[in-house]
Parts: C-alpha cells; sequence; structure tokens
C-alpha cells in the first residue's frame, strides 16, 4: 500500500491546527520537507514532549514523508530551548542522511508555517501562498509521528494535549479523540469552580473559546483553564459591533500594528492601521487596506503592541467574512522579493507575550507527559478537517473496537476518515457528531 493510502486510510489531518487532510501534502511533489516543533503559542508544550517522547517515530514519518514527495532534504524546526527535545533527536538524526535540526529563537510566531519556512531556508512563500509554492512541505511534528504509524496500520485514535491554567496538575496527556473538555479539566484538578472556569482551545494568542462540554479533536494542542474573568478572557469576549466602535473611536493611527505584523514583516503588502482607518471611514467598497484581511494569518501581534487594547486581528476576521460573503476572491498575489528589513529585529518573545497577558504564574516549560484513562463516553465531531464532513458508517446501538471506521470522508472531496477511539457502543449519531459509550 502506498504512503498515500496509508494516510488516507489512518484520517491524519495536520495537528497544528489548520486540519488540512495530510494525504494530500503526502502526494505532492517538494524538495524540500520541514518537521513544524516550533510551537510558538505561549503555555503549550505539546509538540516539545512529543518530540521528546516519540523522536523515533517523528523521523520516521519524515523520511516517509521525503520519499513520498521527491525531498533530498529535510529540516526540523525546533526551539533553542527545547533541550530535551533537541537531545532526543539528535540521536536518532544522527544516523538518517538528508535530515538536519534546525535550532530556531524561542520568538512568536515561529511555528507560523511561512514564517517557518523562511527562518530555515530563506524562502518567502508569495501573497495567499502555501509553501508547496516555494518547493517546500511543512508537517507538525506530532502530524509525522501519526504518519509513520499510519505506515503500520494504526489509525488516529489518540493525540497529546496540553493542560495549563487554573489547574492544581497542569500536564501533558495522550487523550482519546472525542474526550470531553470537561473530563480532562477533572483529571487536572480545577482551581476554581467549573462554573467560573473559561476554556480557550489552544494557545492565548490564537485559540478560541468553547464550552466545558466540547471535545478533544484531531487539531486540539491544548486548553487553557482561565477564571472567566481574566482580561484575556474578556478582550476575547468583546462583542465584535463594540470592538469595532471603540477601534473607531480610538485609534491614533500609530501604526505599532503594522510594525509588528508578522506577514507585513515577510514583504506582504498588509498593513494594519491603514485598515483601521478605513474602518473608521466607514467605506462601501473595500480599499487594498482592507482586502489585506485574505493576507492576515489572525497570530494576534496586533493585538499585543496596540497601546489602546484594540484588535486590529478581529476587524481583520470581521472583513474577511464580508468579503468572502460578497464572493470576493483573494486579489493580493504578489511575490515578494525579500521579507521586511527590519524583520530579524522585531520578533516577539514568547516570555513577553506571557506577562502582557498576564499569564506568567501558569508558564512551566517542562510539563509531564501522562497517560490517562480512556474515558467512559466520547463525542467524535464529524467536522474536524478542511473539507465537508465525515459521512457516518455506523449507527445508534452498532458496537465497534478502538480503531474502526465509524465515519468516511466524503468520495471524491477534501476531508478526512474518522475512527472509534474507544471500544463499545454507538449512542447516538448526528450531523454533527458520533458519540460512543465505552464498555462497562
Amino acid at each position: 500500500m502506498s504512503l498515500v493510502e496509508s494516510v488516507k486510510r489512518a484520517g491524519i489531518i495536520g495537528c497544528g491546527g489548520a486540519g488540512f487532510p495530510t494525504h494530500v501534502k503526502v502526494a505532492a511533489k517538494a524538495d524540500i520537507v520541514v518537521a513544524n516543533g516550533a510551537e510558538c503559542e505561549p503555555l503549550l508544550n505539546t509538540d516539545q514532549r512529543v518530540m521528546e517522547h516519540y523522536a523515533d517515530d517523528l523521523v520516521e514519518g519524515m523520511r516517509l514523508v521525503m520519499a513520498s514527495v521527491g525531498a533530498t532534504k529535510g529540516y526540523i524546526g525546533i526551539k533553542k530551548g527545547y533541550r530535551g527535545a533537541v537531545r532526543a533527536l539528535e540521536s536518532v538524526v544522527a544516523g538518517v542522511p538528508g535530515i538536519q535540526i534546525a535550532l530556531l529563537d524561542n520568538a512568536y510566531p515561529a511555528g507560523d508555517e511561512h514564517i517557518l519556512l523562511t527562518d530555515i531556508t530563506g524562502r518567502v512563500v508569495p501573497e495567499g501562498g502555501i509553501p508547496l509554492d516555494v518547493g517546500a512541505v511543512v508537517d507538525n511534528v506530532l502530524t509525522l509521528v501519526q504518519i509513520a504509524r499510519a505506515a503500520r496500520g494504526e489509525p488516529v485514535t489518540a493525540r497529546e494535549v496540553t493542560l495549563v491554567g487554573e489547574v492544581r496538575k497542569p500536564q501533558v496527556v495522550t487523550a482519546a479523540i472525542g474526550t470531553r473538555i470537561r473530563d480532562l479539566l477533572d483529571i487536572a484538578g480545577p482551581c476554581l469552580p467549573p462554573q467560573d472556569i473559561a476554556v480557550i482551545d489552544g494557545g492565548p494568542m490564537m485559540g478560541r473559546l468553547v464550552d466545558l462540554n466540547a471535545s478533544v479533536n484531531k487539531t486540539t494542542s491544548g486548553f487553557l483553564f482561565l477564571p472567566a474573568d481574566h482580561p484575556l478572557i474578556t478582550m476575547k469576549t468583546l462583542p465584535m459591533a463594540a470592538m469595532i466602535r471603540r477601534s473607531v473611536a480610538a485609534c491614533c493611527q500609530c501604526r505599532l500594528c503594522t510594525d509588528v505584523c508578522s506577514r507585513f514583516l515577510q514583504g506582504h503588502a498588509i498593513e494594519p492601521h491603514l485598515m483601521m482607518r478605513a474602518l473608521a471611514y466607514r467605506l462601501d467598497e473595500p480599499t487594498r487596506a482592507m482586502t489585506a484581511a485574505f493576507l492576515c494569518s489572525q497570530c494576534g501581534l496586533c493585538e499585543f503592541a496596540c497601546p489602546m487594547d484594540l484588535s486590529p486581528k478581529r476587524a481583520f476576521a470581521e472583513i474577511l467574512g464580508r468579503l468572502r460573503t460578497a464572493g470576493m476572491a483573494n486579489p493580493h498575489r504578489e511575490v515578494p522579493s525579500a521579507v521586511h528589513e527590519f524583520r530579524q529585529y522585531r520578533k516577539i518573545g514568547k516570555d513577553r507575550l506571557t506577562r502582557r497577558y498576564q499569564l506568567s504564574r501558569y508558564d512551566s516549560h517542562d510539563l509531564p507527559l501522562t497517560s490517562v484513562p480512556e474515558p467512559a463516553v466520547v463525542q467524535l465531531s464529524l467536522n474536524q478537517a478542511i473539507g465537508p464532513p465525515a459521512q457516518p458508517v455506523v449507527g445508534a446501538g452498532d458496537a465497534v473496537a478502538k480503531g474502526d471506521l465509524v465515519a468516511a470522508m466524503p468520495e471524491g472531496k477534501l476531508g478526512a476518515n474518522l475512527h472509534a477511539s474507544i471500544s463499545g457502543r454507538v449512542t447516538a449519531v448526528n450531523g454533527s457528531s458520533i458519540v460512543l459509550e465505552g464498555q462497562a
């Protein structure tokens, strides 16, 4: 069986957050493969622990992808400070030709694949482009581990997840896909009553607020548990209309948001301060400053830099939604000749972010990796990958074993297979999820 078919059957999607079906990448052609172990979001330890504990599978997955896409060079991008992971990988990489470790600064957002690729290879992805446009495939380190397992016939049924914040036992856990957040909170030990805790799925910069009844998906890198009245939660819950009114009233056009914008520093034609100016004029027709919303990576550095606590990031997201609803395609397709001359000097350290957002008390660089008992119930979302939802192949009352296919990717479309993450019985199937109850 080809690697492409093995990856497709295993239901692998990008573990870094985007959820792009990995079999499509593995079927491409490129001369470089980059393993993304930068893990740029503050507080997360997931990729660090994966590299320490599964170095053999990571490198094997990378070797398989390189062979599949025809690449002769492979780079593992990893922070200099991840010493344990670096040591683990060095002992494995030493015997594999064509693969080397690339050490990175502890900066945000080093894990953005555009920035990672430039830091390691010097190649610059065009506006609106992807790494394949410059001959590269970029995969998250856990994705590569899953690829090695897929080659052995193992589907994706679990993943590593950081649990951090207002908990007594912060840790990285190997959790079954579909595990409910409230069950993981019980394992970590909440420091506050659950009703007083807000949950961010992902890191503090790009993560989204979710309910305790939500579940682990294949793209879930971590859960940040914060007091419901924490300033970061207040910022993320500010209604969009109120945020836009505040932006129109308070933006002083200082351009600090543009000076730190990660895409602007890549040489792309995005200047958040000009978008904020255009927003104030309430223009009927979008200017190029506004259509630059297609270039925004939603990294949130504009929020970090703003002295008025405004959010160009959220404004860009709102504008992008309106442009797409209107049927507009991305008009920005320039190929930068070079990155910004000050790019190297405007990197933002992760520690600055934790201080700025009052998160330093939760910051630990050495969380343990632990296995947790299989949950009694899992809720498997059918919408985990980019593309249409997976289509159930089981019904209520069916018995399933761990690893069985329970939903298939739509024929001829983007998507990913979904497998039972525990053995038990199907108790519900609806348009958005499949619920399994474990064996007593």
